[in-house]
This record gives C-alpha cells, sequence and structure tokens, in this order.
C-alpha cells in the first residue's frame, strides 16, 4: 500500500501509522533497539524518545521471552519422545517395558504441551492488545496474562510471581495495550529490585471507587528493601501510569506500590 495506513489495524491505533512506499524498509535503528530491548530489560525501551520506537521494543521484549520459554518446553518434550523411543526399542529388543519411566515421560509431555498452549494463549492475547484503541477489559484476567508472560524474566532470578485476584470484578474501558505496558514495567521494578527468591504478588482491590492494582514483594533475609522510587523502571513507570489517568502511591511499610486506576473508566 503507498503512503497508507498499515493493513489491518485502525487508523490511529499503535500500529495504524502512515508508512512510506512499499520498498522503504524499517530504520536499522529501530532494529538494534528492539534487540537490545529484549535482553536488557523493560526499563531501557520506555526511555526511547519515540513512542512507536517503545513499543515495537516492548513487543520485542515480550515476543523473546516468551520463545524462549516454548524453546525449553520443546526441549523437555523432545528429551521425553526420545526417552519414549528408547522404551519402545527396549521392549522390542527384551519382551519388557519400563512402565514408571514410560508413564513420567507421558507425564512431561502432556505439561509441557499444557504449559505451551497457555503461553501460546496468552502471547495471542497481547498481540490482539494493539487491535483497538480503547476497548473494556477484565482487568484481573490482564494480569494473571501479564504474570504468565514474565514468568520467563522471573525464573531467571529464582522470583515467585504470583496473582492474588480479589472479591471484585474489576472493568476498566482503557487501552489494553498501554495498559499492558504499564503491567510490565511494574513488574520489571519488582524484579530489578527483589533479591534473589523472592515472591511477587499482585493484587486487585477497589479504594475510593478506583480500582487498584497492588505489586507486594517478599524476601526472605533480614536486610533493608530498596524503595520502588529507586528502580531504574519507576520514572517510565510513572509516565505510562500519567498517559492511563492513572497514579501511583508507594507502600508505608514493607516493599511494594499501588496503582490508581482512573474512576471513570471503571466498572
Amino acid at each position: 500500500m503507498e503512503g497508507g495506513y498499515l493493513d489491518g489495524f485502525p487508523e490511529g491505533s499503535v500500529w495504524g501509522r502512515r508508512v512510506g512506499a512499499r520498498k522503504r524498509r524499517r530504520p536499522r535503528r529501530l532494529l538494534l533497539q528492539a534487540q537490545l530491548a529484549s535482553k536488557v530489560g523493560f526499563g531501557y525501551l520506555t526511555r526511547m524518545s519515540r513512542p512507536e520506537d517503545r513499543h515495537a521494543a516492548f513487543v520485542a521484549e515480550v515476543t523473546a521471552g516468551t520463545t524462549h520459554e516454548i524453546r525449553n518446553i520443546l526441549a523437555i518434550v523432545k528429551e521425553s519422545a526420545g526417552l519414549i523411543e528408547d522404551l519402545i526399542y527396549a521392549f522390542n529388543k527384551r519382551g519388557s517395558l519400563d512402565q514408571d519411566k514410560l508413564t513420567r515421560s507421558l507425564g512431561r509431555i502432556e505439561a509441557g504441551v499444557a504449559r505451551g498452549t497457555e503461553i501460546l494463549s496468552n502471547l495471542n492475547r497481547f498481540a490482539h492488545s494493539l487491535d483497538h484503541v480503547e476497548d473494556a477489559i477484565d482487568v484481573t484476567r490482564e494480569i494473571q496474562q501479564v504474570a504468565s508472560l514474565c514468568q520467563f524474566r522471573a525464573r531467571r532470578r529464582r522470583h515467585v510471581l504470583q496473582v492474588q485476584p480479589g472479591d471484585q470484578n474489576l472493568t476498566l474501558v482503557v487501552d489494553p495495550f498501554r495498559f499492558q505496558m504499564s503491567l510490565f514495567a511494574a513488574v520489571g521494578c519488582c524484579l530489578e529490585q527483589l533479591p534473589e527468591g523472592s515472591t511477587v504478588s499482585i493484587s486487585t482491590d477497589r479504594k475510593d471507587d478506583r480500582p487498584t492494582v497492588e505489586f507486594t514483594g517478599h524476601a526472605g533475609g533480614e536486610e533493608p528493601l530498596p524503595a520502588p522510587t529507586e528502580a531504574t523502571g519507576w520514572s517510565p513507570l510513572l509516565e505510562l501510569a500519567e498517559d492511563l489517568g492513572a497514579s501511583v502511591e508507594v507502600a508505608e511499610s514493607a516493599y511494594g506500590f499501588r496503582i490508581y486506576l482512573s474512576a471513570a473508566d471503571a466498572s
């Protein structure tokens, strides 16, 4: 399409911007930034000056993490399938079958398929968050999706990332893509600052008629934890929250902070 909007994306959406002739190539700088962002973390990509660069780098980081996770799953499935082949060969040779090994191998394959399906489903939902500039979302569902997509980053530092849904169903009319960017930024602050082996809990609530998302860190040691405001991704988080009409409040005790979402868009 000559000088038009990208096919399949509405005008005004993140990717629905005007592009040049079909022969125009993507700037090498943007490709390098996206590759670097996938390695160094979310704080870097939010400091990019152009919004389209930040969006591309964000997609790159999410995709990099999930594809690493899928590769790990496929490696386990391949190893288990190889063991099953060995068991079948042994059965054909000697007429005996180690049923315990067979059952364990099949169990690992089944677990891998279930985990891979969950990852791909969340990645698909994440990709479709670009379909609409504004949409009604289930806050808890979005948090669960982000937590699932962040598991690879969390496991690299032996963190446990868990979601604790509140008693109320919270619906928000918002830009789904930007909302997920803010949640990723918040998780990134926690993973950056908490020592290895910590637990990050994400919970939802409603306070002062505003839906909230709270991030709490639990570390096993006695050493004092840094303030969330000292995280390299803190300023970008505040910018993302402001774009959503939200605000961020730091907990007075322990490690944590709360994002107050817009009451006007909630139900």
